[in-house]
């Protein structure tokens, strides 16, 4: 039997762990926009060096696609299984990825990365084209 009352407090302590880290990083001047668009940029550097070692072995490369229908999100496919979509949730304060592969564009892994100062752009660029590489996120 499911208890609601344990279920409302865990998103309560949720909600508030979240407000605080909004207030976290804001206090620190940290900007979501701008850190989404870092990581954007630098996720082009990243597939670039992931791609040379992926040709040495001769396996698929990542790929930058536009798609119309997720337009402001970041998408990348791993040969023609995997696309990993990225976007900036605003009101949340974090950077959200999903891969979604077959069939039907099934939700594979998702992983949400607090824009807090705890990750850097860097490491997130990292975790985001790995997790796509291994299909999932750790």
């Amino acid at each position: 039997m499911t208890i609601y009352s344990d279920l409302a407090d865990t998103l309560s302590h949720r909600r508030t762990h979240a407000r605080h880290d909004r207030a976290q990083a804001a206090v620190r001047g940290i900007n979501a926009a701008q850190v989404y668009e870092h990581v954007k940029l630098l996720v082009g550097d990243e597939i670039d060096k992931a791609n040379a070692e992926l040709r040495k072995r001769r396996l698929a490369t990542i790929e930058r696609v536009f798609l119309p229908s997720f337009q402001g999100k970041l998408c990348l496919t791993y040969g023609s299984d995997l696309l990993c979509t990225v976007e900036l949730q605003k009101d949340k304060g974090q950077i959200a990825a999903v891969i979604s592969g077959p069939p039907n564009a099934t939700e594979i892994s998702r992983k949400e990365f607090v824009i807090d100062g705890a990750m850097s752009p860097e490491q997130i660029t990292v975790a985001i084209v790995s997790g796509l590489l291994m299909g999932e996120f750790t």
